[in-house]
């Protein structure tokens, strides 16, 4: 931020910031004043900075891309479970309180493994969006 010098006052009280533009201020550079970088230094870090920016762009987008890939395979899952659940729920109600067919309580390994993976992807979601973002964990 400290790269330029402020503008100096000409001889005649008006402001010039290249002395060069001033003809009445000759070569002299005034006590404490800076160099100021030549346009092409600036454009240069100018040309650094948008790069940086663009590349810090590209590696957030993929991670964006990836983590809303997975977030969408979650809710698929979760609506696929859902239905899942409600078509159980409605074969119950139209069986009604006459049949009662004792259900066990325990699932099946596939879906206890299932659930198992599903809450693992949902814990390393939230870690990494947590970390993605610079925000901790509440």
């Amino acid at each position: 931020m400290g790269d330029f010098a402020s503008p100096a006052a000409g001889p005649n009280g008006s402001i010039c910031i290249n002395n060069s533009m001033n003809p009445g201020a000759g070569n002299v550079v005034p006590a404490g004043a800076v160099g100021i970088p030549k346009h092409s230094t600036v454009v240069e870090r100018l040309r650094q900075r948008i790069e940086g920016c663009r590349r810090h762009h590209v590696t957030c987008e993929s991670r964006y891309q990836q983590a809303h890939a997975e977030q969408l395979e979650i809710e698929r899952r979760e609506t696929v479970s859902l239905y899942q659940r409600s078509l159980e729920q409605r074969a119950k109600k139209s069986a009604g309180g006459s049949s009662k067919q004792p259900q066990s309580k325990q699932q099946d390994p596939d879906s206890a493994s299932s659930t198992e993976q599903r809450n693992n992807t949902l814990i390393a979601l939230k870690a990494r969006g947590s970390a993605a973002t610079g925000y901790g964990v509440a």
